[in-house]
């Protein structure tokens, strides 16, 4: 696979521009961290630049995988004596459980027995699919967006009643005058 660069924008309705700065290098480091997490970056040397302005901020990541590389996981499920009769054959619960992993009796077999305190545990050893990089983008811009040092947020419920919104609050521009006292907001 070769890597390549990505460029994510995010466009979004008048950011406070004192807070551009920080906003734009959070957003940034968001992602590309998400994208580390993920297994997405090709190279440690990958570089990132973040850029910010009213209406937008964006990462520019160098070295960019299309796919992450397919991982190999042990998972535990449950102690042996659990999991095996006295004849050593699968009891319903190792069979249920495989069957939720995607699992069939024939797994029984290659399943690792490693002892864990006092008590010996199955474990299941499986392969694990890299995940591709339209999905891996959504996942960090859904993390990164979550974590925006934000200075003040509003919220508004939509019609549904019960799901809320939030938002960043817009720089308000407007200013008052009354009885010879000028104020802004």
């Amino acid at each position: 696979m070769t890597a390549q660069n990505l460029l994510v924008e995010l466009f979004v309705e008048e950011l406070p521009p004192k807070a551009l700065q920080k906003l734009g290098e959070a957003f940034a480091g968001g992602v590309l961290e998400q994208l580390k997490a993920q297994g997405l970056r090709a190279s440690s040397e990958s570089r990132l630049t973040a850029y910010a302005s009213p209406r937008r901020l964006d990462a520019h990541i160098t070295e960019v995988l299309p796919q992450a590389e397919d991982k190999a996981v042990s998972q535990k499920l449950m102690p042996v004596s659990v999991g095996l009769d006295a004849e050593g054959k699968a009891t319903p619960a190792l069979l249920k459980k495989l069957a939720a992993l995607g699992a069939d009796a024939s797994a029984v077999a290659g399943l690792l027995r490693e002892g864990e305190g006092k008590a010996e545990a199955l474990f299941y050893a499986s392969t694990v699919k890299g995940v591709v990089l339209a999905d891996g983008v959504q996942k960090a811009l859904d993390e990164a967006i979550a974590k925006l040092p934000i200075p003040k947020v509003m919220r508004y419920q939509l019609q549904d009643g019960w799901t809320s919104v939030n938002f960043v609050r817009p720089p308000t521009a407007w200013s008052c005058c009354t009885a010879r006292k000028c104020w802004s907001v």
